[in-house]
């Protein structure tokens, strides 16, 4: 499979408003037809969603058939520099940093040093609890969102905690209490994954990011990316964007969506360059009857109470194929990770804003639909 990588950006603007600046998107204004005509259809149906929803950058990356496809970045990293989004450009990638975090606690199942029926309270005695229910949580209960534990409801972004003891500091000072009891109902919880990481931190003696960097990334080649956002480079981030309710403006906000205690729910920093590589290999894992065991259970219901959660995946059908993967989104960055195992197809979105959210579905849908007709004659 050929592999092609370009680079557009698409974006000018207009003088500034008085609560932001209004995006203009003119794809004529920067755009060379692509001599491929499945990528031009892919480049059509972006820059025409781009136009839709004023999206100031993104980047996609697709897989297919084992390998990287096409890697494309649009628009710009910030609103203010207007520097392209390129294929290595880094965003946040926000709760696709879970199928990561997933990833490492069902490694440290299949070497042993853990189990899924783990309880929570033997693994980490210290932490503090007045609900007695706490004491039944599994590591299978946070990894499928049936723990009973609450989500978060303030991150916090603008502290920017940078601690090595953050994620410590944070699950210590917790005092739990449950919504429900554990494995009887699904509730969605990024405290429960941030617990997952503090477990990879204290069974492996190393930082959560270390070890994410060190079993996960470095492996795969993913030099760029990293749940730290002080490691990544300057010259590949992205800026976060919202829009203003009432004009409709775009402005650049003032805080980028990081602060160390929430690492392992939330703060994966990734390209789609990147992410491609770990897609290659869940896809190629899936694919081979011998392979590896665990994403094979990570992309199977977790359990009876609901069909559409893995362990760490969220489970979904398009376009009548079933799909494996992870929607994202904080505050200036919405994405969407999504594979189609028996297609051997992958595809990322990264975008730098937060509105018009159902744009992920329209462009990466609409280009599975494209996809799918030459993978069916190949």
């Amino acid at each position: 499979m050929i592999k092609h990588t370009f680079t557009i950006s698409i974006l000018t603007l207009l003088l500034p408003a008085c609560t932001g600046i209004t995006y203009h998107i003119n794809p004529e204004a920067s755009r060379s037809p692509n001599p491929d005509p499945i990528l031009e259809q892919i480049d059509a149906i972006i820059y025409e969603k781009m136009i839709q929803h004023q999206i100031p950058g993104l980047s996609i990356g697709i897989v297919s058939g084992g390998a990287t496809y096409y890697t494309n970045g649009y628009g710009v990293r910030n609103m203010d520099s207007e520097e392209a989004v390129s294929d290595q450009s880094i965003f946040h990638t926000a709760s696709i940093s879970k199928l990561f975090t997933a990833h490492a606690i069902m490694n440290l199942v299949e070497n042993g040093t853990l189990q899924l029926d783990n309880r929570v309270s033997k693994l980490l005695p210290n932490i503090q609890s007045e609900d007695a229910r706490f004491s039944q949580i599994t590591i299978a209960h946070l990894l499928s969102h049936t723990s009973g534990l609450p989500d978060i409801s303030n991150y916090h972004w603008s502290r920017n905690n940078q601690s090595d003891d953050a994620l410590k500091q944070y699950i210590l000072s917790q005092n739990f209490k449950l919504k429900s009891e554990p494995g009887q109902s699904y509730r969605y919880s990024n405290l429960g994954y941030n617990l997952l990481g503090y477990i990879i931190q204290q069974v492996t003696e190393m930082a959560f990011e270390d070890y994410i960097r060190s079993s996960i990334l470095e492996p795969l080649q993913m030099h760029d990316s990293d749940f730290r956002y002080f490691r990544i480079d300057e010259s590949l981030r992205t800026s976060p964007h919202s829009q203003n309710g009432i004009s409709g403006n775009i402005y650049l906000r003032s805080h980028y969506p990081y602060t160390r205690e929430h690492a392992p729910s939330s703060t994966l920093n990734a390209s789609s360059k990147e992410l491609c590589q770990w897609m290659s290999l869940v896809l190629d894992e899936l694919n081979k009857p011998e392979g590896n065991r665990i994403f094979h259970q990570m992309t199977q219901p977790s359990s009876e109470l609901i069909d559409y959660v893995g362990l760490g995946f969220q489970l979904y059908e398009v376009e009548g194929n079933r799909a494996i993967g992870h929607y994202g989104g904080d505050k200036g960055f919405r994405s969407y990770l999504v594979m189609l195992p028996e297609r051997q197809l992958g595809l990322c979105l990264l975008t730098n804003c937060d509105y018009n959210e159902d744009f992920r579905e329209e462009i990466l849908h609409s280009i599975i639909r494209v996809l799918l007709p030459t993978d069916s004659q190949e």
